[in-house]
């Protein structure tokens, strides 16, 4: 049986960067290349997750994709903002800590199936839940980066608010806000899961 299209051991291996976690989901079998020539092949064993309404979760999940790319925009500025707190450890510790799961959401953002492609447990690990995950701490640091500079306020009794301290405000709220939002569209996607039958003969993506 020639299984075109399926990874080998060593390039899976290489391709899956959680040092080797879903590798339980996968066997070893003996195939043949696309020139019929005997090869050792990674086979997917393991539960497939499928989109239950792929039109509607095609526009949700784009819909994740431009909140998280604005969301990367919106917090951009938010480290950038000249307010009053800039620079004052209680403030810049969460917000420059922000930065990883950021970054994360883009990526996790990025590899969503789109088109309803069905993901093996790796890739629904590093598209759905790595995005959901990394929403949900960027909203906790900026949250906190916000409360910071109100509590340092309050400390020092100083509540005048400059036109740049309303901004910067203003894009921690937003960011925050485009952060629930990317959760609860990621949430609303109806997701099954296949059992490996379904998918078993075809070539992994």
């Amino acid at each position: 049986m020639a299984f075109w299209g399926f990874e080998t051991p060593r390039k899976l291996r290489e391709s899956l960067s959680d040092t080797g976690k879903y590798m339980d989901d996968f066997q070893t079998v003996e195939g043949t290349d696309r020139k019929g020539r005997p090869r050792k092949m990674a086979v997917y064993t393991g539960i497939w997750y499928v989109c239950r309404d792929a039109r509607e979760a095609g526009w949700k999940l784009t819909a994740a994709l431009a909140a998280a790319v604005l969301l990367a925009a919106v917090y951009v500025r938010v480290l950038t903002a000249p307010h009053q707190a800039a620079g004052q450890y209680p403030v810049m510790v969460p917000l420059l800590a922000g930065l990883f799961p950021a970054a994360y959401l883009i990526m996790g953002a990025l590899s969503l199936p789109f088109r309803g492609k069905p993901q093996r447990r790796d890739q629904y690990m590093h598209s759905f839940i790595r995005a959901s995950r990394s929403a949900a701490a960027v909203t906790a640091l900026v949250t906190t980066g916000a409360l910071m500079s109100l509590l340092l306020r309050a400390i020092r009794g100083d509540w005048l608010f400059l036109k740049q301290d309303w901004v910067f405000l203003a894009c921690c709220l937003l960011t925050a806000g485009l952060g629930v939002a990317i959760i609860l569209l990621l949430r609303s996607v109806g997701i099954a899961e296949k059992e490996n039958g379904a998918y078993e003969r075809k070539p992994l993506p």
